[in-house]
């Protein structure tokens, strides 16, 4: 069996296919490279704009971008920028909102998420032992 090989699509480079990675290590430096730049400059920046990050970094916008949708960068001045992919709500940073995260997280676990107008549960039973359904305890 050989080694499976793949091209990297920034540059062009023959890496190993199964790294984990799309890019090759180079790239992968790089990238690495380019996000502590972007997150110094947010850090002593705050209320830039991805657009003044990326003029003043040097780093692509769309790089920033993915920055924020992979989770790596966040900030407050950035939450309009990317929205939800669930729900559509404008986010700093990562795919989902918080309210999204908690109801996919109830659904991984096999648990719907109580709807919004609908009351907690209430303990029904007279004892705080067992399950309780209406008046009965099991």
């Amino acid at each position: 069996m050989g080694l499976n090989l793949k091209n990297c699509p920034r540059c062009g480079r023959v890496f190993p296919a199964g790294s984990g990675r799309d890019i090759c290590s180079k790239c992968l430096e790089a990238e690495d490279d380019d996000y502590g730049v972007v997150r110094r400059y947010v850090r002593d920046h705050p209320r830039s704009t991805v657009v003044e990050v990326a003029e003043e970094t040097g780093v692509d916008e769309e790089v920033i971008l993915q920055y924020l949708r992979d989770g790596r960068l966040m900030s407050n001045s950035f939450s309009s920028v990317i929205n939800c992919e669930r729900c559509g709500k404008s986010i700093r940073g990562g795919r989902y909102c918080d309210s999204c995260l908690n109801v996919i997280d109830s659904q991984i676990r096999g648990v719907d998420p109580p709807k919004e107008d609908e009351p907690k549960a209430k303990n029904l039973g007279k004892s705080s032992k067992g399950m309780h359904i209406k008046n009965n305890i099991f």
